[in-house]
């Protein structure tokens, strides 16, 4: 899936997935590392939205008040 196209929801799914997978033990050790890569890169852009997310809303109750 492409970053553009990629929502907050669908990211937190595939962390969670991920999240289960390595709890598990269903992760082969040759793929953990691209795992936690990828895991740290939606990590990364989980927070980003959440920021922009707060800082749209701060600035809409700035305007209002």
């Amino acid at each position: 899936m492409k970053e553009k196209e990629l929502t907050y929801e669908a990211a937190m799914e595939r962390l969670e997935k991920q999240a289960r997978e390595m709890e598990n033990g269903d992760v082969a050790i040759d793929q953990l590392a691209v795992k936690l890569k990828d895991a740290q890169q939606l990590l990364q852009f989980c927070k980003d939205k959440l920021t922009k997310a707060d800082e749209e809303v701060r600035k809409l109750l700035d305007e209002q008040g």
